[in-house]
């Protein structure tokens, strides 16, 4: 688990010209029609320089410029990395970072792009203006340390700098609060890097020792000691995270405990040690949201305010855990790592994170902070990775619960497993789904004319064509294949959607079995095509089709008047491919 990088480099901004100056180029500040990179970086430094001039004037004339370039549809990438790039300069005013803000809300987000390296003292200047009399310099500081977390090298160089700063500060002040949310997000980054162990200093247990006797005072209302406990707790929480430490550490906390330090310090101590215990954190998911989480400490039965049983697990890895006895869970084994039907409710499912060590265990608590939509992505490609490599027929269930993982990884995975394994019939699935009393596949076509994308291509369209999916039946009128593919293409079309589209002009086939003047793949294809290049249906004598489905998904089913009607359109787009 790492950190993405969310910032540019930076440039220097330039000194301010004066208002003579700014009259006289005033031809500059028009963009040229082709985006002439250097000039504009030229210009806009000009400009921005301006942004923070003490003549009324100047800002004026800058601000209506720029804003004037925001305008602009031809500027908007470029506009959007150099605000970005300007942003995390720790040297910009109140004034131009509150005017950029506002402006970057306007414009597209720019293309991630790598961090540059920075040397200790640049390192060591950005801590200490995290606690600057100036909120800019202060703002500036925190923008350009959150940016050089991108940065694997940098994040345990910051982290162990700000950690430094922070026990160096008098607590209790504005900045020392900024400062300890500025190391938050940075030992955030160092737990979730792949080599948060990387680089530390080596500690000998006489500093353990001094460490454990801060830890350890008796409760002072001195706020110099509580900050000095308060630092050493940090620096303990640090070294549980680093694996080669723990066979010292445990003994030395144990030893510790044994002296009776009274009941304050005990329970320190023993929040340490609590640390040291494997977890396992069950996660609830309801409607693509995390909607919660119980903590379990496997081989320790956890009985919650008003459940009947206890929850507990006896073992677990990073495949399998076993749960004995539970609230939702029934006694057996359960994947880890992966979604899992809730037992009772349909649209929800569970997911249980392993969480072996005291770095892992700390790690969750930033990482459950991090893009829950990213997590549930990660959730359902594992999910569903492990489905295709063990070949797996889904449960109904499991076909239910593919409508709470990511949309874009279900369609992935469909196109493949339409190829992989054979239809079958389901019967327990009711007719108040889209899919009726479907088929297996059936159910996940019912999900891709939803909400599928064009990840489900060409899978899709290679199932249908080998006519792999069980036909309509009476339960199940619908063709669910065709008004999948019909249903992406007009809401997320792949880059072959015309000529297959184009393809399926020729068919008849009603799109509801057995329900008359019901609406024609052929007809409804072709209206999508027309759509697509800005053509009315009425003229080919297109007829609409209402229907309650079709209607559910947004789409618009056709019949043609005649085959005349057919032949027309087919025309139409001979004449447009030439």
């Amino acid at each position: 688990m790492k950190f993405d990088p969310w910032f540019f480099p930076m440039f220097r901004l330039v000194a301010s010209l004066s208002l003579f100056l700014a009259v006289g180029l005033a031809i500059a500040d028009e963009p040229p029609t082709v985006v002439d990179e250097g000039r504009l970086r030229a210009d806009l430094a000009r400009l921005l320089a301006e942004l923070d001039s003490d003549r009324f004037e100047v800002r004026t004339h800058a601000a209506e410029r720029l804003d004037e370039w925001v305008a602009k549809p031809e500027l908007g990438s470029f506009l959007g990395a150099e605000f970005r790039r300007v942003l995390v300069r720790p040297d910009v005013s109140f004034e131009v970072r509150w005017r950029l803000r506002r402006w970057s809300r306007r414009l597209p987000d720019p293309p991630v792009g790598p961090v540059g390296e920075a040397p200790p003292e640049e390192l060591d200047r950005l801590a200490r203006q995290l606690d600057d009399d100036s909120y800019a310099v202060r703002v500036g500081a925190t923008k350009r340390l959150d940016w050089l977390l991108g940065n694997p090298k940098l994040v345990c160089p910051v982290m162990i700098r700000l950690k430094q700063r922070l026990a160096s500060i008098t607590p209790g002040a504005e900045a020392h609060q900024q400062l300890e949310a500025a190391w938050q997000r940075a030992r955030g980054a160092w737990l979730l890097n792949d080599a948060a162990s990387e680089k530390l200093p080596a500690v000998s247990d006489e500093q353990i020792n001094r460490w454990l006797d801060a830890l350890t005072r008796p409760v002072s209302p001195d706020a110099v000691q509580r900050h000095s406990q308060a630092a050493a707790e940090r620096e303990l929480l640090d070294l549980l995270v680093r694996d080669e430490y723990l066979p010292r550490l445990i003994p030395l906390l144990n030893a510790r405990l044994a002296r009776d330090p009274g009941i304050n310090a005990a329970a320190r101590l023993q929040s340490l040690l609590d640390w040291t215990k494997p977890e396992l954190v069950a996660e609830y998911w309801q409607g693509r949201h995390q909607l919660g989480q119980q903590h379990l400490l496997v081989g320790v039965p956890s009985l919650s305010p008003g459940a009947t049983n206890p929850s507990h697990f006896d073992r677990a890895d990073e495949r399998e855990a076993h749960c004995v006895s539970g609230n939702s869970l029934s006694p057996g084994n359960y994947p880890v790592g992966e979604a899992f039907p809730h037992p009772r409710q349909e649209n929800a499912f569970f997911q249980l994170v392993n969480l072996p060590t005291p770095r892992r265990r700390m790690a969750y608590l930033y990482f459950v902070q991090t893009s829950e939509s990213d997590r549930l992505a990660a959730i359902s490609r594992r999910t569903l990775n492990r489905v295709l490599t063990d070949r797996r027929v889904l449960s109904e269930p499991e076909l239910v619960m593919l409508a709470e993982l990511d949309p874009v990884e279900v369609s992935r995975f469909a196109g493949k497993y339409f190829l992989l394994l054979d239809d079958g019939p389901l019967a327990a699935i009711g007719p108040r789904r889209l899919g009726g009393r479907s088929s297996r596949f059936g159910i996940i076509c019912a999900l891709l004319a939803a909400d599928g994308t064009k990840d489900a291509l060409p899978g899709l369209v290679n199932a249908i064509e080998k006519n792999i999916f069980l036909p309509p039946t009476s339960l199940a009128p619908y063709r669910l294949p065709a008004l999948a593919a019909l249903s992406i293409a007009a809401r997320d079309p792949w880059p072959e959607v015309d000529p297959w589209l184009a393809r399926q002009i020729a068919k008849s086939e009603q799109l509801v079995e057995g329900r008359p003047a019901a609406a024609e793949l052929g007809a409804t294809a072709a209206a999508i095509l027309l759509g697509r290049h800005g053509q009315k249906p009425a003229p080919f004598n297109l007829q609409p089709v209402g229907d309650p489905v079709l209607k559910r998904l947004r789409l618009e089913g056709y019949r043609f008047d005649d085959e005349a009607s057919r032949k027309k359109v087919q025309q139409w787009w001979a004449e447009k491919e030439d």
